[in-house]
């Protein structure tokens, strides 16, 4: 696992159990005695805002590999989203939050992303 500080703007990495994108860092100093931190200012996938965390320069972060991709929905179950990768054409089982769960139709296109083996719906094209 990496640490902290070889984290740069646009890398991603989980926090509270969720993707999160760097938009900037900054070094802060703490303390009577000098100590200096990184402070990260974060985004979450489908956050609009931004929140901020401190971490020591040797905390440990775990990195996400995060791919993007366009598809398209073929169906749509309870609670899934079957679609196609328009790149292989694969059939792929994903999810979507549920304000945009409700607004897909079959055949509408779509970006998603693979999040270790997650497919997440991010937005409607």
């Amino acid at each position: 696992m990496p640490t902290a500080q070889e984290l740069e703007r646009g890398n991603y990495f989980i926090y509270n159990g969720e993707p999160v994108r760097v938009l900037r860092k900054e070094v802060i100093v703490v303390g009577t005695h000098s100590h200096s931190k990184l402070k990260f200012y974060i985004q979450g996938l489908n956050e609009k805002g931004e929140k901020t965390v401190t971490f020591h320069h040797t905390d440990k972060v775990e990195t996400a590999e995060i791919v993007r991709k366009r598809g398209q929905v073929i169906s749509k179950l309870q609670n899934k989203i079957q679609l196609m990768d328009m790149v292989n054409y694969e059939t792929l089982d994903a999810n979507a939050p549920a304000e945009l769960f409700n607004d897909l139709n079959e055949g509408d296109n779509v970006t998603f992303i693979n999040l270790n083996g997650n497919i997440q719906i991010i937005e409607k094209r």
